[in-house]
């Protein structure tokens, strides 16, 4: 089965907040993008929980499966709670992103 299937029957709608910074009259000032789309939205094992802990990212809860370009310190709000990318894991079709909870 194709991601586009996975992602149509299992996805459920977000949004990615891509925040950038611009330098105005010497101070940054963050503006943030909203893009809607469809994600696979899944809690991360206890295993995988381990495994990021190991590397830094202690307070990871949720990976996300999606087709759109994601970076790190971009924003996914998944139900009104908006969780920050920690990591991304790039793939042919998809892309991964690690979740923590904002705040």
């Amino acid at each position: 089965m194709s991601f586009e299937k996975i992602l149509h029957k299992l996805g459920k709608d977000v949004k990615i907040i891509k925040l950038t910074r611009t330098l105005v009259n010497g101070y940054y000032q963050t503006t943030e993008e909203v893009i809607n789309t469809k994600a696979v939205v899944l809690p991360l094992s206890s295993e995988e929980k381990t495994a990021w802990s190991s590397i830094g990212i202690t307070k990871a809860e949720l990976k996300a499966y999606l087709k759109d370009e994601i970076h790190t310190g971009w924003k996914i709000e998944v139900e009104g709670v908006r969780y920050n990318v920690r990591a991304i894991e790039k793939y042919v079709s998809f892309v991964k992103a690690i979740l923590e909870k904002s705040g």
